[in-house]
């Protein structure tokens, strides 16, 4: 994985290639800010991928990540940005949840890319769970935020950041998955 370090990827670089392993398969969702000024919650969001954490010795060093596209999947890119590690400390607390155990979860990703936000959606078939990811524009990084308190308050900062159009951010550079 020598090739990875000429990438920007120092520790996907940095091991040795039989001992990466691939885990946490999620799948990701999309939702633009059309979506969340529409007020619209994850029924909203669209399928485009699947993302895997990426180890090495034990420490979550990477992501890959496939989009679905008409013609297929894409090859995977990669990704040792800071919501690789918050994806991982975020699992791990979900883990934990008493909840969890008995309701079945799925793990997916929730990202709205015009406001920089990616989250953990904990879904089960008769309630959602999300873990915003840090760095987060609304905070709450790590915590469990039921879906409407999610949504209220990213849109209340849609609003403050005075974002508008699809597409269009709230003016901050486009932080690393």
């Amino acid at each position: 994985m020598a090739g990875m370090r000429g990438m920007g990827l120092p520790a996907l670089g940095a091991a040795a290639p039989e001992d990466v392993e691939v885990s946490t398969p999620h799948q990701v969702f999309t939702m633009g800010l059309d979506d969340v000024e529409a007020g619209g919650g994850l029924e909203r969001a669209r399928p485009g991928g699947w993302r895997f954490l990426l180890e090495s010795g034990g420490e979550v060093i990477a992501s890959a990540e496939t989009a679905e596209t008409p013609e297929g999947a894409r090859p995977p890119s990669f990704n040792e940005g800071p919501y690789v590690g918050a994806t991982a400390t975020a699992v791990k607390a979900a883990r934990a949840l008493p909840q969890l155990a008995t309701a079945g979860f799925e793990l997916r990703l929730l990202r709205i890319p015009a406001l920089y936000l990616m989250a953990l959606w904990l879904h089960a078939p008769n309630t959602d769970l999300l873990i915003p990811l840090a760095p987060s524009p609304i905070g709450s990084e790590g915590k469990v935020v039921p879906p409407p308190v999610f949504f209220r308050e990213l849109a209340d900062h849609a609003r403050d950041r005075g974002a508008s159009g699809p597409g269009q951010g709230a003016g901050q550079p486009r932080p690393n998955r």
